[in-house]
């Protein structure tokens, strides 16, 4: 499950590579201090492991409380930006022999913010 996670976190960051702008701002060399998280872009926080903090799941039931029609079991914490919490969840239509699909699930105090379905096919399925 972890090594699952650790690909899909590794493919996120490959896509919000892809949208950085100005190729030679990022090839310059930027210094990097070690802190409790660590942040490759400057915007998002990245935690040091993907165990969901009590912050970040009481945060999260609260904004899925009363979605209906998909469930969403969270794997792991990716990181937070601007008081938004990004999880990596499996996510199922409910409905008979409905097949299993990632999702990253952005939630903050506010609410529900997004939902960006990741379709891996049978790698998401329980074995």
């Amino acid at each position: 499950m972890k090594k699952v996670a650790a690909v899909v976190l590794a493919a996120v960051m490959a896509f919000s590579m892809a949208g950085c702008e100005g190729a030679e701002e990022a090839a310059k060399p930027q210094e990097q201090t070690q802190t409790e998280t660590t942040t490759p872009d400057a915007d998002w926080n990245l935690p040091k492991t993907i165990e969901m903090p009590d912050e970040v799941t009481s945060v999260f039931e609260k904004a899925m409380d009363g979605l209906t029609g998909v469930g969403y079991e969270p794997i792991g914490y990716l990181g937070e930006k601007d008081g938004v919490y990004c999880v990596l969840c499996r996510a199922t239509v409910v409905y008979p022999d409905a097949k299993p699909y990632y999702a990253l699930v952005y939630v903050s105090n506010e609410g529900l913010q997004n939902i960006w379905d990741i379709w891996m096919g049978t790698h998401a399925e329980k074995k």
